[in-house]
């Protein structure tokens, strides 16, 4: 008994021992954690340059902000041109026109639209070309109807003001009072300013639609004159001789005309009473096509005058006349 006695008082001295974790004194023992390990130079450096590598390609990614230049601050301008209705002024180069227009609304405005809308087959070459080369957007409206290009025009100013919001303008050049309705819309609904150019016929009704107005006339006034383009031409004249004098001198003039039309022949003068009538030409060779399929024997002289050189060829015609 003594014994056992003896094992349990050593084992609750065990006991106390190990759930005791206090020294001498009654504080607490500190549990202290081991030294960093430290890492060698290279460890660092690469640890360093994948450092920066990472801020260099988030800096990469990061897309750098738009500055607003000084043309993107102005409003937005629209430009349409009815060209049916105020016409290029004759013998003036349409390019001079739309510079003059451009040089003249832009100043405080971007350009954002300049529109011209016509049916290209009432209008000269020259002018449809002149408007490709100065930039215009140039549309074709076949004209089945009386209104069919302004009907383009007024529904390219409800889609203009949709996509260019106040402060945009609008620069309208037409006297037609069919556009009235939608100036009124873009002034006082919109709030877009609205710039009328106009022909002398126009209604009050449309001039008090637009905040600004002005003259069509006064702004092409003074332009330079078209350039004829390339040499000037050489007109050739075929002289006709020995017709007969028995027939009609109108129905003589037709059947020339019907022998020459393939060639651009055109008679321009026929003297009934001598025999003789003249046939006008652009040029020599289209005159030598009339006359060389015929197996026609003719004669050349040159007569000069102040305007072109005149070919004059004589040839015998009635054989021509009764086929």
């Amino acid at each position: 008994m003594h014994s056992t006695g003896t094992n349990s008082q050593d084992s609750s001295d065990d006991s106390h021992q190990k759930f005791n974790l206090s020294d001498s004194t009654g504080t607490r023992a500190k549990f202290r954690f081991p030294p960093k390990p430290r890492l060698s130079k290279s460890v660092n450096n690469s640890y360093v340059s994948s450092q920066s590598d990472s801020s260099t390609s988030a800096q990469s990614s990061r897309k750098p902000k738009r500055k607003t230049t000084q043309s993107n601050r102005l409003p937005p301008l629209g430009i349409f041109w009815d060209i049916e209705n105020c016409q290029v002024p004759k013998n003036t180069s349409a390019s001079a026109v739309v510079q003059r227009i451009r040089e003249f609304f832009l100043e405080k405005y971007r350009e954002a639209e300049f529109l011209v809308v016509c049916d290209v087959k009432k209008e000269r070459p020259q002018v449809i070309q002149e408007l490709h080369d100065s930039q215009v957007n140039l549309i074709h409206v076949a004209s089945t109807s009386k209104n069919a290009a302004d009907e383009k025009l007024r529904q390219s100013l409800r889609r203009f003001a949709e996509v260019f919001p106040a402060p945009s303008a609008v620069v309208l050049i037409s006297g037609d009072i069919n556009f009235a309705a939608d100036l009124s819309d873009l002034r006082y609904r919109k709030k877009i300013r609205v710039i009328l150019v106009h022909n002398t016929n126009v209604a009050d009704a449309l001039i008090l639609c637009a905040n600004e107005h002005y003259s069509y006339g006064n702004i092409t006034e003074g332009l330079p004159k078209e350039k004829p383009k390339g040499p000037p031409k050489e007109l050739s004249f075929l002289q006709i001789s020995n017709l007969p004098t028995n027939i009609n001198a109108s129905t003589i003039k037709n059947r020339l005309n019907f022998l020459s039309n393939n060639c651009g022949g055109r008679v321009v003068e026929v003297q009934h009473d001598e025999g003789v009538a003249y046939i006008r030409f652009s040029n020599q060779d289209f005159a030598n096509r009339l006359v060389a399929p015929k197996s026609l024997v003719f004669s050349l002289h040159f007569a000069k005058t102040t305007r072109a050189k005149n070919f004059f060829f004589r040839s015998n015609m009635s054989s021509l006349l009764s086929q």
